[in-house]
């Protein structure tokens, strides 16, 4: 295979990504757009981060939704892990796939759902509230259980990059957050809440992961 066949069906593939994304979020957008018109969904009082959180669940359940349904064909899980190879994936492989697949989708269902509590009920009764957290620990315990099962599995390169991934979001991030709150305690610069904080780091993690895989030949 020569190098610009190769340059193509990678280019393909992920040309085939974006438009599945773009469906996904299209219908999701149709949804919630007919939720707003009939009231069902209050987005007045909605703030920067939760408008922010919606676009990031949004983004992380539709890649999730879509890794999994590709999953479930072994010759295009084949095409989107190798896009140069010819082999379908192996039962292993499409697994592997499924799986992280799932674990995108929880991050964005864990982000989603309180935004979604706070716009549906207004005020939040207290027992949908609890109901609500007690979904989102489930949640995020079931999505460490894979986290942990996916980096078990992985190769060193995959290992590699989300090591790499971490240690940058940490140091740049650690930083952005000491920097922040000293203006804050000066006055020059306006508090920010711990749902705030966990928005622009979950944007950043995800603007340096999706570079480092792209930089590694991973998407």
């Amino acid at each position: 295979m020569t190098s610009s066949t190769a340059s193509t069906r990678r280019l393909t593939v992920r040309s085939i990504l974006v438009c599945l994304g773009l469906i996904f979020g299209g219908a999701l957008g149709f949804g919630v757009g007919k939720l707003m018109k009939s009231g069902v969904i209050d987005v007045s009082s909605m703030s920067w981060s939760d408008e922010a959180a919606g676009v990031i669940a949004v983004a992380l359940m539709a890649l999730g939704l879509i890794i999994g349904l590709v999953s479930l064909n072994r010759r295009a899980a084949g095409r989107m892990m190798d896009p140069e190879g010819e082999r379908p994936a192996t039962v292993g492989q499409a697994s592997f796939y499924r799986q992280q697949g799932l674990v995108l989708f929880l991050a964005g269902a864990m982000m989603a759902a309180p935004v979604v509590a706070v716009a549906v009920f207004d005020p939040l009764p207290f027992p949908i509230a609890s109901a609500v957290m007690l979904a989102v620990v489930a949640a995020f315990l079931a999505q460490t259980a894979y986290n942990l099962l996916v980096w078990r599995r992985a190769d060193e390169l995959m290992r590699q990059t989300i090591s790499q991934t971490g240690a940058v979001c940490f140091w740049v991030l650690q930083g952005l957050l000491f920097l922040w709150a000293a203006a804050e305690k000066l006055n020059l610069a306006p508090a920010l809440s711990a749902w705030d904080m966990m928005t622009i780091m979950m944007g950043f993690y995800l603007i340096v992961s999706s570079a480092m895989s792209m930089r590694r030949g991973l998407a």
